[in-house]
């Protein structure tokens, strides 16, 4: 497994990261011990760098993820989210200075560290990332060593541009085969202002895979069926199979072309998997 340095820090990530947003049951519940499996393989495989969030699983995710990777904390890179949790049963968001804090503090609990690799704020407004307490945070905690670099998820054009502004130093954004105009156009910023970008979402969640037929169906606790009605299913199906060119030589599958597509980018660190 190759490693790449992030944007303009002295901190490695490796190519491939796991994410672990479906492991947390957006694609519908998943048993335990497939999980703690996953997670187990993608070490085992030589993945480095995972991929977490205090709402995934209501933190589930990172006590579990914290519990893998204790006896290897040296050579692990955990990334973690703030501002988005889960309040009685509600999704809250919450960007202030002390609900930054706490949601920092309860994940350095749940991961057993003292230290996550990346800190990011998760689909944040643009106007929280305008907020004077935010730089003086994120100084505070890189000072006291508790976060390295500092960053922002979002699928907004427009909030990465502020992000960029405000000095990240790394972006997580969707970029794929069939979504990849966003980035494109960011690409000389992250370029010139030497931020990386972890880019999750490199299979459309699954779509890309090549293993769909246009009469897919999901559960009811997937994500996927209210993200797709049938017909637009279908669609991108279509347009899926009419990437199938790109499958020749040493590209064996899809799934295989559609990461290449993505670690070929100059300004990609890592493909969030």
């Amino acid at each position: 497994m190759h490693r790449r340095t992030l944007g303009g820090t002295d901190i490695e990530l490796s190519e491939i990261a796991l994410g672990t947003w479906g492991l947390s049951g957006a694609c519908g519940k998943m048993d335990e011990s497939v999980v703690r499996a996953t997670v187990e393989a993608a070490l085992e495989a030589g993945v480095t760098t995972i991929d977490c969030a205090p709402l995934w699983g209501d933190g589930a995710i990172e006590t579990l993820v914290g519990e893998l990777t204790e006896s290897a904390r040296a050579d692990v890179q955990l990334v973690t989210r703030a501002g988005a949790r889960w309040q009685d049963g509600e999704l809250a968001h919450g960007f202030g200075a002390n609900a930054l804090r706490s949601d920092l503090t309860r994940s350095l609990d749940r991961l057993r560290t003292e230290r996550v690799d990346v800190w990011l704020l998760h689909d944040p407004p643009e106007d929280a990332l305008t907020a004077e307490h935010l730089k003086p945070l994120v100084e505070e905690q890189k000072k006291l060593e508790r976060i390295g670099a500092f960053g922002v998820s979002t699928g907004s054009i427009d909030v990465a541009r502020t992000a960029l502004e405000l000095g990240v130093d790394v972006l997580c954004m969707p970029y794929n085969l069939l979504c990849s105009d966003d980035v494109t156009d960011l690409s000389d910023l992250l370029k010139e202002k030497q931020v990386g970008l972890m880019a999750r979402s490199p299979l459309l969640h699954g779509l890309l895979s090549g293993r769909w037929t246009e009469y897919r169906q999901f559960a009811d606790d997937d994500h996927r069926k209210a993200r797709w009605t049938p017909r637009a299913l279908a669609l991108r199906v279509r347009q899926v199979n009419q990437l199938r060119y790109l499958m020749h030589d040493e590209v064996h599958s899809l799934t295989e072309a559609a990461v290449r597509f993505v670690l070929a980018s100059p300004v990609v660190t890592s493909c969030v998997l």
